[in-house]
């Protein structure tokens, strides 16, 4: 009895599509909430750490003051953490995965260069208050030296 339900199940197999999917020469539906891997706006990025300190499996890198961004593809477990951290909201999940590869490599984004600081521009005024009050400085620091109390 069992090999005839082993063969009508056989005969019913070889009329019936395959149930897996031909992936990637046949692409999957994409779904709204698939998670694919993290993109980086680096323009918008202040490279803070979040990403780095919240990635369970170390997949980021960021170094402040080379301003690179890096990641590991193949390490990243898609967990969406980094993107929900993020204080500038320049980390994105797209829906498509990482394309497979034979070598693990890491993926480096080079910030812009961080905007120069503003030049303080001070009036005559100011400039003579300020001297005044190092001068000031000065005379009370030499004076507690010499040990005479100041005025």
């Amino acid at each position: 009895m069992s090999y005839l339900s082993f063969a009508r199940e056989m005969l019913g197999n070889l009329f019936k599509p395959p149930a897996t999917s031909q992936y990637p020469f046949k692409p999957r539906k994409v779904y709204e909430a698939d998670r694919g891997k993290v993109i980086n706006d680096i323009n918008n990025c202040i490279f803070c750490g979040m990403c780095m300190r919240n990635c369970p499996s170390a997949a980021i890198t960021v170094d402040r003051n080379a301003r690179t961004w890096k990641i590991n593809r193949f390490a990243c477990v898609q967990c969406k953490e980094c993107v929900t951290n993020c204080p500038k909201k320049c980390l994105q999940m797209e829906t498509e995965y990482t394309a497979p590869d034979t070598k693990k490599t890491e993926e480096v984004l080079q910030g812009p260069p961080p905007p120069p600081k503003p030049q303080i521009v001070l009036t005559e005024a100011q400039k003579a208050a300020i001297a005044a009050a190092q001068a000031k400085k000065a005379a009370a620091s030499k004076a507690a030296a010499d040990g005479t109390p100041h005025a």
